[in-house]
Formats: C-alpha cells, structure tokens, sequence
C-alpha cells in the first residue's frame, strides 16, 4: 500500500482498503462458505477484521484439514488477483498483489504465528505459506525445530516430494519436480516455509540439500525419470554442492534426466561464475529452467546472460490469466521464449480453466494442483511403471 498511496494519494489508498475487505467480506458469505459446507461437510464460524495498516485477518473456528485450507487460500488467492480495483481520481482499475500467511492452532496466539508464516511469506516472494503453530510458540520450540532438522540430517530422512509436469500437446507427464520435505519425530511431514530460514540461519541447509541430492538422484537411476531440482546462487557457488551434483552424474551419466531451476535470478552476484557451472553441467546433457519468472525477477536482460533452455512463468501471473492485462503479459513472454528457443511451463496450474487458457497461449508445460500435487516416490511409482 505504500506504493500506492505514493502514487495515487492516501484516500485513493483508503478507498482500496475498504475495496479490499468488502471483496474478502462477500467471498467468506458465499464461495468459501459454499466450499465448506458442500465440499467438506463443515459449517463454521469466522471472523474478518482489519488488523493493521494493510494486513487484513480471517479466523476460522473449526478443525480444517489441509485440503480445505488449501483450497480456502485458492478461492481467495484466484479472485483477488484478478479483482479490478478502482482508483477514483484518476479514474482507472488496478490490480493488486496478495500474500497470505496462516497458522492453525487451538491457542490464543494463533495470530502471532500467522504473522511469522506471512513474514516469511514476504521475504521469499511466495504468495503463500503455511506455518506449523506447535513448533512458533516459544523461543524454545525454535530449539524444537532446530533438534527436528538436525534428527532429520543424521538420520537422513529428509524426502523429495515430486509434481509433475505435463507437456501440454498431449498432457503427458514428461518430467518432476523434486520439493524438499523434513519430518518431525512423529513422522508428521514440514514443508520447506516452516524449516528453510531457520536452517540456513544455523547453518544446516547443505546438509540437508546434499541427502536431498543423493537422494533424487538415486530415484534418477532407479527408475529412468527426468526430475528437476531447485538451486539459488548461493547453492551454485558452493563447491560442496556444485561438485557432488557433477560427480554423481558423471559417474552414472544421468545427465540427460536432470534439469537444474535457477531460483531467484535477480540475486545472482556474478554471472560469470555461474555460467561456468551451467557450462559444465550442461556438457553432461543436463538442461536449465529459470524458476518463477514475472515475480521479483522479470528482467529478460538477464535471460540472454544465461544459457537456458526452460523458463517457468510465476504462479501470480498464471492466475491471472483470465484477465486481458494478463494474458497479454504473458504472451509476450510466450513470444520471446519462441524465439529465443526457450521451452515455457506455466506454474499453479490450479483448474481446468487456467489449463485451457494456458494451452491457448502455446505455454510448452504445465505445473500445479490440477495436474498434481507433490507426492512421495512410492505414490507416483506405480503411475510410472505403468508407462
């Protein structure tokens, strides 16, 4: 909002706020209340209010299970990105960006905890994280989450999750994505939002990168898929990484089944030295895809610097696809790729109505809820066995 009251004026800005809960107010009386009534079964009290400044709270007083928040924060998500927000001098529309941090937990803090999910929400450009109340309370939980990740390492149970993609002329699944998961001594699963910073804050992020490694690829030659891995610029400057991943597919020449997603683009400090890696590995058939173009990151300058050979479109503008703004944006970038030889694949591919849209814009690939959410190895075995 502060950009917006810069640009536009504060009663510009107060008029969006008001804009803003009135949508969120309507959208809990119909859809998500229809969601949970019909869907799950659940009929629910909630309560909206402003709780600061910009950040507006929602309670919801019931035990959801994760598929209803899930799709609660879609509902949600889906519209207000697409909502036309109206600016009352100059008279135009607008459309705003939204990030949602949530928390479930019988305690009274509960607030507390989906501030941190949506701090940490913020500071990695995600549009959503979900925190795990049990292990925020207290400074001494934090010791919790620290034990979990380091039970975690010398056990080596740390797991990739994998999502498919789908190549859209047949919506065949040609690759994975591999998504690092942890779990607690209770064998309940953590997704990356709640340990992540506070691994790399204590220096366990290597650790934890190298079983996941080892591990996709192991799954790489047992069963012959072509999966994708996550690296930042740190990961590609760190020797301990960047070697291990080119001596293992050295020695069993895997290299043809590994693509490498390049996260957070606009951060990288030298491009020589990360050409350098690219340059290597690609010697070994491995391929490249920049991961979350359209966000922080839309600087197509920095495209031609590295040589890759996929670009993954940001989740916010593929939501948004419906909306002409939008859609236009994205054709643009659909049309550079194509002409610079660069395979696309749309990210949150949450419906088939965003897969339509996305297969009408020539969008190589696509990713999401809709063709799959992240699974085990042994969920998704049998789907490739029978290939």
């Amino acid at each position: 909002m502060k950009n917006i009251n810069a640009a536009y004026g504060f009663k510009n800005g107060d008029s969006i706020l008001k804009q803003f809960k009135k949508v969120l107010k309507n959208l809990l009386e119909n859809e998500v209340s229809l969601l949970l009534k019909k869907t799950f079964d659940v009929k629910t009290l909630y309560k909206l209010n402003k709780h600061y400044s910009d950040v507006f709270a929602i309670t919801f007083y019931a035990d959801l299970g994760e598929k209803s928040i899930l799709k609660i924060k879609d509902i949600i998500l889906i519209k207000l990105l697409s909502h036309h927000f109206q600016i009352r001098e100059p008279n135009l529309q607008i459309y705003l960006t939204t990030t949602i941090g949530c928390s479930k937990s019988a305690d009274k803090d509960v607030i507390i905890y989906a501030e941190k999910a949506l701090h940490n929400a913020k500071q990695h450009a995600e549009t959503f994280i979900f925190f795990d109340a049990n292990l925020y309370k207290n400074e001494s939980s934090n010791n919790d989450l620290v034990e979990i990740i380091k039970y975690n390492i010398d056990n080596k149970i740390v797991e990739p999750y994998f999502q498919a993609i789908n190549a859209n002329h047949d919506d065949k699944t040609v690759k994975y994505e591999a998504l690092m998961r942890i779990f607690d001594q209770q064998g309940e699963v953590l997704l990356p939002g709640v340990f992540l910073a506070k691994a790399k804050s204590y220096r366990l992020y290597v650790p934890l990168m190298q079983i996941l490694i080892h591990k996709v690829l192991d799954i790489i030659i047992d069963y012959q898929i072509s999966i994708s891995i996550n690296l930042d610029y740190n990961d590609m400057v760190n020797p301990l990484i960047t070697k291990l991943i080119i001596s293992r597919i050295k020695q069993a020449d895997i290299g043809k089944y590994l693509t490498i997603e390049i996260l957070e683009s606009e951060r990288i400090q030298d491009f020589d030295i990360i050409n350098e890696f690219i340059m290597e590995v690609k010697k070994h058939n491995v391929t490249i895809a920049i991961d979350d173009f359209g966000t922080g990151f839309s600087n197509y300058d920095y495209i031609l610097k590295l040589n890759i050979d996929y670009l993954k479109i940001d989740g916010s503008l593929i939501q948004k696809i419906d909306t002409d703004i939008y859609m236009n944006l994205i054709r643009s970038i659909v049309t550079f790729c194509q002409q610079e030889n660069i395979k696309t694949v749309a990210e949150y591919v949450s419906d088939l109505k965003i897969h339509r849209y996305v297969k009408s814009l020539g969008i190589d690939y696509s990713q999401g809820f809709y063709i799959q959410k992240p699974l085990p190895i042994k969920q998704i075995s049998r789907r490739i066995s029978e290939r």
